[in-house]
Order: C-alpha cells, then sequence, then structure tokens
C-alpha cells in the first residue's frame, strides 16, 4: 500500500518530466523518506521505473476488456476505448518514452510488446465490426488501427496539440465525429 502511494507519485512525475534527471536523492525527497527507506523496498531507480511502466501499462490494459463487452454497444465501446488510450497516454510525456527508449531497452520492450497487443486486439474489433456489418466493408482493419495509433500518438503530445490550439478534449471528440461519420454504417 505504501509503495503504491509512491509510485503514484513517482509516476506522475517521472511520465510528465522524463526519468534521466532524477536521483534516488530526489526521489526520496520527493516521496517525504529517507533514501534508507527508499533503498529497503527498490534496489535501484531502474527497479522504481519497471515498477511504474509496469502498473500504466496495467491500467492501460483495461481497454481488452471493455473492447469483447459485447454487453455494451460496439460504438459506444470503440469511442470509449479511443477516449480513455487518449487520456492514459497523454500522461506520457514524449521525454519520458525517448529516456526509457534510450536508457532501458527492456522496459522499451515491454512497452512494445504492449503496444503489439494492443494493435492486434484493435484490428479484432474492427475486423468483428465489419462481420457483423457495424463498419464498412471496405475497410481495411490494419489501416483503421494505425489511424488510431497516429492519433493517439498525437492527442498524447502536449506541443502537438499547442501548435495546433487544442485542447486535448477538442481532438478526441473531432476524431470521434470523424470517424463516426467515416466508418460506421
Amino acid at each position: 500500500p505504501q509503495q503504491q502511494a509512491w509510485i503514484r507519485t513517482i509516476s506522475a512525475w517521472f511520465l510528465q518530466q522524463g526519468i534521466a534527471a532524477f536521483t534516488m536523492d530526489e526521489i526520496a525527497a520527493k516521496l517525504q523518506v529517507s533514501k534508507a527507506t527508499l533503498y529497503k523496498y527498490y534496489a535501484s531507480k531502474e527497479e522504481i521505473l519497471d515498477e511504474v511502466v509496469r502498473t500504466k501499462l496495467s491500467e492501460i490494459e483495461a481497454f481488452e476488456p471493455q473492447l469483447a463487452d459485447d454487453e455494451t454497444g460496439f460504438t459506444e465501446r470503440y469511442f470509449e476505448v479511443i477516449k480513455s488510450a487518449a487520456l492514459m497516454l497523454a500522461e506520457f510525456s514524449s521525454q519520458f518514452l525517448q529516456d526509457i527508449k534510450q536508457k532501458y531497452p527492456e522496459l522499451w520492450e515491454k512497452i512494445n510488446a504492449f503496444q503489439t497487443r494492443a494493435l492486434q486486439a484493435g484490428e479484432r474489433f474492427y475486423q468483428i465490426g465489419i462481420e457483423r456489418g457495424i463498419l464498412r466493408d471496405t475497410l481495411n482493419p490494419r489501416l483503421m488501427v494505425l489511424m488510431d495509433k497516429m492519433f493517439i500518438a498525437a492527442a498524447a503530445n502536449q506541443h502537438f496539440l499547442r501548435e495546433c490550439n487544442l485542447q486535448l478534449r477538442e481532438a478526441v471528440d473531432g476524431f470521434y465525429e470523424m470517424k463516426s461519420k467515416g466508418i460506421f454504417r
């Protein structure tokens, strides 16, 4: 429980500012614990980072059961998952991802494996929509997933949103509107 609170605090910090510049001393100070106490639970910054990444990925993984929930309408599920993914991924700064890619390749592989699985789930979802006659049969599920991936990446990039003079909510709403008029029957 205490470590979970620490990970939530550290996550917000790391995800927005990156991890390269932070030391165990700074992390301990941010958590208002001694460095010795921090080392009692985590042997290194890498161990803390691994916990941060695992926690965030498990939060994002909630989309998979959401996509499979036939109790909820297909269109509603689709938009809810895209919105959730965009909002969660918006927490990841480009600096954080760059730090992981450059300095922690094993964690980068976990993120890539998750992304591959998410894209496969999305592709299956589109295929089901086509088969059920909900989506246009001229759609290519793989291209649709790649378009979603590009949108989520753009929506998660605060610099891009500022350049386009958009708020995240506006971007998500605009994407919904465009997609609903273009892919649904």
